[in-house]
């Protein structure tokens, strides 16, 4: 809908809803007012300002005294911070729980070739045993056959 269409009661829908519809009514036309209120300064046209870098004094030495703590930050910089570590700790966590799962992936990859090795090794050495065999077959069937190939005297 347009919002002019939004904006206009008609007679027929004059009556308000009442109980869980009335509050998701309310909490949506919350929520639309929120919106448009966020939206508004983005659309000005007026320039945005640069970033310029923040130039901060020294702080004067102290002549013998201990040094101070720095003070402490606003609890919600600190629960800011304490969001961050904790996501950092998750991610570290799941990084290590996916090097471990690689390291296992390539663990029983390198099982499996090691076993395909041996198996075609296996084979290769029954498929010499079977050469030799019909090599030494074609010796002695040639050493029977050869009298018969020689002249009668």
């Amino acid at each position: 809908m347009s919002e002019p269409a939004l904006k206009t009661q008609t007679t027929a829908g004059a009556r308000q809803p009442s109980g869980p519809l009335q509050d998701w009514l309310a909490t949506l036309s919350r929520i639309d007012a929120a919106d448009q209120a966020r939206a508004a300064p983005r659309r000005s046209a007026e320039p945005q300002p640069t970033w310029e870098p923040r130039i901060v004094a020294p702080a004067e030495p102290a002549l013998m005294a201990e040094p101070e703590a720095p003070p402490a930050p606003p609890a919600a910089e600190q629960d800011d911070l304490a969001a961050l570590m904790a996501e950092n700790m998750m991610l570290k966590a799941r990084l290590r729980q996916e090097h471990g799962r690689y390291d296992e992936l390539q663990a029983l990859l390198a099982d499996e070739l090691r076993s395909l090795r041996a198996h075609v090794q296996h084979e290769v050495d029954k498929a010499e045993e079977l050469r030799a065999e019909r090599d030494l077959w074609m010796a002695r069937a040639e050493a029977l056959a050869q009298p018969l190939f020689q002249p009668r005297r």
